[in-house]
C-alpha cells in the first residue's frame, strides 16, 4: 500500500493508519510530496512506485486524489482508494472542483497566494482539517497552523488523466 497526503500537510498524517496497517502485516509505505507542483508530487509518487517489488494500492487523500489520479497508470499501481480526496476528470483542478462548491459543502479557508504558494487562515485550521481529533490531540504540534504552503501552480494544473486505471475485461 502505498499512501498519499494531501495539501498543506506532511506525510506524518498518515502515521495512524501507517501503525494500524502494519500491525496488520501490510508492507504501507508512505509518499513525502516536495509540495511545488502535481509533477513533482507525480514523480515523488513515481519513485516510491518503481521501487516495489510487486503491486500495491495507492491511497490518497484531499489534494492526493489527484497525485494518485495522475500516478494511477504506473504498471505497479494494482488499484486506487480516494480517502475524502478529490477524484478529477481530465481537465479537472482542485481549483476548479472547489471554484463553486454546493450549498454548506466544507470550503478550505485558503487564504490568497503570497508568492506564488497558497496557505490557510491559521485560526480556522485546526476546525477545517481536524475537526475530528480529540482537542488533546489538536493541541500538540500543530494547535491552529498548517504544516506547510502549497503551490499555487499544483492547485490550478489540470489531471490529464480521465479513468488512470484500466477497465476490467
Amino acid at each position: 500500500m502505498v499512501l498519499v497526503h494531501g495539501g498543506f500537510v506532511d506525510g506524518s498524517g498518515w502515521q495512524g493508519v501507517y501503525d494500524h496497517l502494519t500491525a496488520d502485516g501490510y508492507r504501507v509505505t508512505v509518499v513525502q510530496n516536495p509540495t511545488l507542483s502535481l509533477a513533482g508530487d507525480v514523480a515523488a509518487t513515481h519513485q516510491i512506485l518503481d521501487d516495489l517489488d510487486g503491486p500495491a494500492v495507492l491511497v490518497g487523500h484531499s489534494y492526493g486524489g489527484v497525485v494518485i489520479t495522475e500516478a494511477g497508470n504506473h504498471p505497479n499501481v494494482a488499484g486506487l482508494a480516494y480517502i475524502a480526496a478529490f477524484a478529477p476528470d481530465k481537465g479537472e483542478s482542485v481549483s476548479s472542483l472547489i471554484a463553486d462548491p454546493p450549498p454548506g459543502a466544507p470550503v478550505p479557508p485558503i487564504l490568497p497566494p503570497k508568492d506564488g504558494f497558497l496557505f490557510l487562515d491559521r485560526g480556522k485550521f485546526a476546525a477545517s482539517f481536524a475537526a475530528d481529533v480529540p482537542a488533546a490531540r489538536r493541541s500538540g504540534r500543530w494547535p491552529s497552523a498548517p504544516a506547510r504552503p502549497s503551490s499555487r501552480c499544483r492547485a490550478a494544473t489540470p489531471s490529464t488523466n480521465r479513468d488512470p486505471m484500466p477497465s476490467p475485461t
